[in-house]
Formats: C-alpha cells, structure tokens, sequence
C-alpha cells in the first residue's frame, strides 16, 4: 500500500509541522514582549512660569493670521514687541465705528439744541401769557357803573381768553421740558453704547500686537493639528498657543506619548530624562499629570498623542534651556 507524502512519518511533513509550531510560539511571544516594553519619550525642556501667547478672541473673522513672530530662540525683554497679528477687517470697522460715533454725538447735540430752543420758546410764551393775564385783569378790574356794560363784558372776556393761554403756555413749557428729560438719556445711552463699540474695536487692535511682559526666550508654539512649529503666515483659531517667553524659573518637561503607551506611563512614573544636545546628562523625573484626551499630530504618525508633563527630581543643570529637545526612559 502506497503512503501519502503528507503522512506524518514523511520528512516534509515533519519539518512543515516543526515550523507551524514554532510560528505559533514566536507569534505568542513577539505582542508580549512589544506590549512590555515601556515606550520612550519624546518632549522639551518647559517652564511651568512662562508668559503664554494665545491667539486672542477678535470681533469679526473667527481665525487671524500671525503676521510676525519674533525669532525662534530670542532674548526678549519687558515691553518687546513679539507678535503681531494681521487686524484684517479691523481698521475698517473701527473707522466705521468713530465715524458712527461721531454722528451720533453731533446728532444728539442737534436733538438736544433742539429741545433746548423749543423750551426757550416755550418760557418766552409763558412771559407772554402772564403779561397779558396782568394787563387783562387790570381792565377787567374797571367796574361796569365806569364804562360801557360792552366794553366791561369784553374786558372779562379777555381775562378769561389770557387765563387759559397762560394755562397752556404753562402746560407746553412743561411738555418742553418732559421731552428734553426722556431724549437726554436715549442719547446719551445710544452715544455710550456707540462709544464701548468704539472702544471696543481700538483694543481689539490693540491685541494684534502682543508684547513680552518678562524676560526670557521666545519660543514659537506648535500647531496642535500638525505637530509642527507656528510660522508666520498661519492662520489660527482662538485660544491656540502661539508662543511664550520662558526662563529657567519653574523648569519642567513636556512630552507627547502616542496614545498606545499613555496607560503605561500614569502619573507618579519615574523617567529618566536626556537633552538631545547633551546626552552625557540625565536627569530624573517624575510624570506629574496627563491631558484626558488625545490630539491628533498628522506630521507625527497615525493615532493621537496625550500631552504629559514631568516635574525634575533633582535640580536641572544650567546648561538646560526652555524649548531644549529631550527624551526619556520609563524607570523599571
């Protein structure tokens, strides 16, 4: 009876079954060894005091454009002009803006002019009235037996008529007066809303120019969408981390760890920290807080990154500067 060259007493069927079984342990072992080893790190050298840049909330457009940034790496003093955005729209609403304002204020000193004028007129009509009430009365104080009984009821007639236009004299000097009390605060309450919009704009465009308000290095931000460092010419939202101007005052050590390691690295793990300039130094440290959520980086690779932050165990030698590129090893 002829054999199969698959039976298993054939030798190729020995060496394929050799092979399966050893695929199988090294397939078995390969994720473990990948799932325990810790990652590492790569970050910079970060003060925890640093003046941070952020992109400004403006009226109008929803994202600015970073016209000028400061060089990478600058010293920079109180009062230095470190970024400027470009104000786009800006100018012309706030030329638009004082020009309303302006208009306001010359039409409300119109209004009130005005208002003014008709209680003027109002006041001399009221001189009037009662002057011709004293005059009236005189005549009619002249008894019937003096003169004709015509002349007499006229006489009273006349009181009378004068009686009521002082009435109304009085009547319109106070409607006067009650129109120039409700216009004045409607104009000053439109000319003080156009003067906060005013104000408004000039400090808006006053944001387009950001100043250092310490001494220190400036450091560009990085685009949290790219990874990559913010040049002048992007276009970028509100809130966006610009830039800042650091010092060596509350040193620390930012990292990005992609988001399948950050379970391996929670708070209270111990790294060992190297600069990229001075691998001769190491410097431990401890992770002290991770963001609670991932932020993609399309420079970097697929999947998002958590931010973590590391606080130095031992004091950071001198060569150490904000913006520094570091790495670091978990401890075991």
């Amino acid at each position: 009876m002829l054999r199969s060259r698959t039976d298993i007493g054939h030798p190729t069927a020995v060496v394929r079954l050799a092979w399966q079984r050893f695929l199988r342990s090294a397939l078995a072992i390969v994720p473990l060894s990948l799932a325990a080893a810790p990652p590492y790190l790569t970050g910079v050298v970060d003060d925890a005091d640093s003046q941070t840049i952020e992109m400004p909330r403006l009226p109008g457009m929803w994202q600015r454009q970073v016209a000028w940034l400061a060089p990478e790496g600058s010293t920079v003093t109180p009062g230095d002009l470190v970024v400027r955005l470009d104000p786009g729209d800006l100018v012309a609403q706030e030329e638009a803006a004082q020009t309303d304002l302006e208009q306001r204020r010359l039409q409300a000193e119109r209004q009130l002019a005005q208002t003014m004028l008709a209680i003027l007129d109002a006041q001399t009509a009221l001189i009037e009235a009662e002057s011709a009430v004293r005059l009236a009365r005189i005549d009619a104080q002249i008894p019937a037996s003096a003169t004709r009984q015509l002349d007499h009821d006229q006489d009273q007639l006349d009181l009378a008529t004068a009686e009521h236009a002082l009435a109304r004299a009085r009547s319109t000097l106070s409607d006067k007066k009650e129109q120039h009390a409700k216009a004045q605060p409607v104009t000053e309450m439109a000319i003080a809303r156009a003067e906060v919009n005013w104000n408004r704009l000039r400090d808006a465009i006053a944001q387009t120019e950001i100043h250092a308000d310490r001494a220190g290095l400036f450091i560009h931000g990085e685009n949290p969408f790219t990874g990559t460092k913010i040049f002048a010419g992007e276009t970028l939202p509100p809130t966006i981390k610009v830039a800042e101007v650091a010092s060596r005052n509350a040193l620390r050590f930012r990292f990005w760890v992609h988001e399948a390691d950050i379970l391996k690295v929670p708070a209270g793990t111990r790294l060992t920290v190297t600069a990229d300039a001075l691998p001769e130094l190491s410097i431990a440290a401890e992770v002290d807080w991770t963001s609670k959520q991932a932020t993609m980086r399309q420079e970097w690779s697929q999947g998002g990154h958590f931010e973590l932050l590391a606080v130095p165990l031992e004091s950071v030698p001198a060569h150490l500067i904000p913006g520094m590129a570091v790495m670091a090893a978990v401890d075991r």
